[in-house]
Protein backbone atom coordinates (compact mmCIF):
# COMPACT_ATOMS: atom_id res chain seq x y z
CA UNK A 1 0.00 0.00 0.00
CA UNK A 2 1.11 3.74 -0.67
CA UNK A 3 1.99 6.26 1.65
CA UNK A 4 -0.98 8.54 2.66
CA UNK A 5 -0.22 11.76 0.85
CA UNK A 6 -2.59 14.83 1.70
CA UNK A 7 -5.08 14.96 -1.31
CA UNK A 8 -4.69 19.00 -1.36
CA UNK A 9 -1.31 17.88 -1.96
CA UNK A 10 -1.87 15.77 -5.23
CA UNK A 11 -3.71 17.84 -7.40
CA UNK A 12 -0.59 20.96 -7.17
CA UNK A 13 0.98 21.83 -10.13
CA UNK A 14 4.60 21.79 -10.36
CA UNK A 15 7.44 23.19 -12.29
CA UNK A 16 8.91 20.32 -15.02
CA UNK A 17 12.78 20.27 -15.78
CA UNK A 18 13.38 21.82 -19.07
CA UNK A 19 14.31 18.72 -21.66
CA UNK A 20 17.35 20.68 -22.28
CA UNK A 21 18.19 23.55 -25.30
CA UNK A 22 15.73 24.14 -28.21
CA UNK A 23 18.08 24.34 -31.63
CA UNK A 24 17.61 27.39 -33.37
CA UNK A 25 16.09 27.52 -37.03
CA UNK A 26 18.05 26.10 -39.81
CA UNK A 27 19.51 29.34 -42.06
CA UNK A 28 17.81 29.06 -45.45
CA UNK A 29 19.98 30.26 -48.48
CA UNK A 30 19.65 33.85 -49.47
CA UNK A 31 18.23 34.52 -52.93
CA UNK A 32 20.92 36.92 -53.67
CA UNK A 33 23.54 34.51 -53.80
CA UNK A 34 26.18 33.54 -56.04
CA UNK A 35 25.42 31.09 -58.77
CA UNK A 36 21.58 30.47 -57.56
CA UNK A 37 19.11 31.28 -59.44
CA UNK A 38 16.66 32.27 -56.63
CA UNK A 39 13.90 30.75 -58.44
CA UNK A 40 14.67 27.01 -57.13
CA UNK A 41 12.75 24.94 -54.91
CA UNK A 42 12.82 26.20 -50.94
CA UNK A 43 14.60 23.40 -48.68
CA UNK A 44 12.55 21.27 -46.56
CA UNK A 45 12.79 22.46 -43.00
CA UNK A 46 14.58 19.31 -41.13
CA UNK A 47 12.96 17.46 -38.00
CA UNK A 48 13.99 18.75 -34.56
CA UNK A 49 16.29 16.02 -33.07
CA UNK A 50 13.99 16.59 -29.54
CA UNK A 51 10.14 16.48 -29.80
CA UNK A 52 7.88 19.03 -28.20
CA UNK A 53 7.78 19.14 -24.91
CA UNK A 54 4.03 17.94 -23.97
CA UNK A 55 2.72 20.72 -21.47
CA UNK A 56 1.82 19.09 -18.09
CA UNK A 57 -1.98 18.88 -17.09
CA UNK A 58 -3.60 21.54 -15.50
CA UNK A 59 -3.70 19.16 -11.90
CA UNK A 60 -0.12 18.20 -12.01
CA UNK A 61 0.78 14.39 -12.28
CA UNK A 62 -1.90 11.93 -11.66
CA UNK A 63 -3.88 12.01 -8.40
CA UNK A 64 -2.85 9.38 -5.57
CA UNK A 65 -6.21 9.75 -3.84
CA UNK A 66 -5.22 8.14 -0.85
CA UNK A 67 -6.39 9.09 2.29
CA UNK A 68 -6.36 8.12 6.32
CA UNK A 69 -8.68 7.87 8.48
CA UNK A 70 -6.73 10.43 11.05
CA UNK A 71 -7.21 12.92 7.68
CA UNK A 72 -10.91 12.04 7.84
CA UNK A 73 -11.54 12.79 10.93
CA UNK A 74 -9.72 16.06 10.76
CA UNK A 75 -11.77 17.00 7.94
CA UNK A 76 -14.96 16.45 10.66
CA UNK A 77 -13.19 18.16 12.80
CA UNK A 78 -12.90 21.11 10.77
CA UNK A 79 -16.54 20.98 9.70
CA UNK A 80 -17.59 21.05 13.42
CA UNK A 81 -15.18 23.83 13.79
CA UNK A 82 -16.94 26.46 10.98
CA UNK A 83 -20.34 25.39 12.24
CA UNK A 84 -20.05 26.29 15.70
CA UNK A 85 -18.60 29.89 14.04
CA UNK A 86 -21.46 30.53 12.68
CA UNK A 87 -23.71 29.35 15.02
CA UNK A 88 -21.86 31.81 17.89
CA UNK A 89 -22.36 34.74 14.86
CA UNK A 90 -26.38 34.62 15.00
CA UNK A 91 -26.05 36.63 18.48
CA UNK A 92 -24.03 39.43 17.40
CA UNK A 93 -25.73 39.85 14.13
CA UNK A 94 -29.04 40.19 16.37
CA UNK A 95 -27.34 42.45 17.93
CA UNK A 96 -26.08 44.62 15.14
CA UNK A 97 -29.94 44.56 13.66
CA UNK A 98 -31.45 46.20 17.07
CA UNK A 99 -28.59 48.92 17.12
CA UNK A 100 -29.26 49.28 13.10
CA UNK A 101 -32.91 49.52 13.65
CA UNK A 102 -32.22 52.29 16.61
CA UNK A 103 -29.83 54.21 14.68
CA UNK A 104 -32.00 54.41 11.67
CA UNK A 105 -35.23 55.66 12.95
CA UNK A 106 -37.75 56.73 10.92
CA UNK A 107 -35.82 55.46 7.32
CA UNK A 108 -38.03 53.62 5.19
CA UNK A 109 -35.52 50.81 4.88
CA UNK A 110 -35.76 49.65 8.34
CA UNK A 111 -39.11 48.44 7.82
CA UNK A 112 -37.41 45.21 6.03
CA UNK A 113 -34.55 44.49 8.71
CA UNK A 114 -36.73 41.66 9.87
CA UNK A 115 -37.45 40.05 6.94
CA UNK A 116 -33.18 40.40 5.77
CA UNK A 117 -32.64 38.77 9.16
CA UNK A 118 -34.70 35.95 8.71
CA UNK A 119 -33.49 35.09 5.28
CA UNK A 120 -29.68 35.66 7.29
CA UNK A 121 -30.94 32.67 9.56
CA UNK A 122 -32.46 30.86 7.24
CA UNK A 123 -29.17 31.13 4.99
CA UNK A 124 -27.14 29.97 8.26
CA UNK A 125 -29.40 27.25 8.96
CA UNK A 126 -28.66 25.72 5.96
CA UNK A 127 -24.97 25.90 5.96
CA UNK A 128 -24.75 24.57 9.57
CA UNK A 129 -27.07 21.19 8.71
CA UNK A 130 -24.97 21.02 5.55
CA UNK A 131 -21.57 21.38 7.89
CA UNK A 132 -23.05 18.59 10.47
CA UNK A 133 -23.95 16.58 8.20
CA UNK A 134 -20.46 16.63 6.49
CA UNK A 135 -19.21 16.03 9.69
CA UNK A 136 -20.94 13.20 10.13
CA UNK A 137 -20.14 11.89 6.96
CA UNK A 138 -16.63 12.18 7.19
CA UNK A 139 -16.79 10.06 10.63
CA UNK A 140 -19.00 7.51 8.69
CA UNK A 141 -16.29 7.60 5.97
CA UNK A 142 -13.34 6.94 8.71
CA UNK A 143 -15.18 4.20 10.22
CA UNK A 144 -15.93 2.45 7.35
CA UNK A 145 -11.76 2.94 6.25
CA UNK A 146 -10.84 1.58 9.33
CA UNK A 147 -13.09 -1.30 8.70
CA UNK A 148 -12.17 -1.95 5.34
CA UNK A 149 -8.23 -1.60 6.37
CA UNK A 150 -9.05 -4.40 9.02
CA UNK A 151 -10.81 -6.80 7.28
CA UNK A 152 -8.31 -6.30 4.28
CA UNK A 153 -5.22 -6.99 6.91
CA UNK A 154 -7.30 -9.66 8.44
CA UNK A 155 -7.03 -11.40 5.30
CA UNK A 156 -3.11 -12.04 5.29
CA UNK A 157 -2.46 -12.80 8.65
Amino acid sequence: MSEPVDPRLAYAVTAEPSPGPTPGPTPSPSPSSPGGSGGGPSPEPSPSPNPSPTPPAPWGTEPDVGVTSSFLRARASDCETASEIIRKTKGVAEDANTDLARAADGWQFTSSLDELQGRWEALNNVVVQRLDQAATNFRLSADAYDTNETRTASQFT
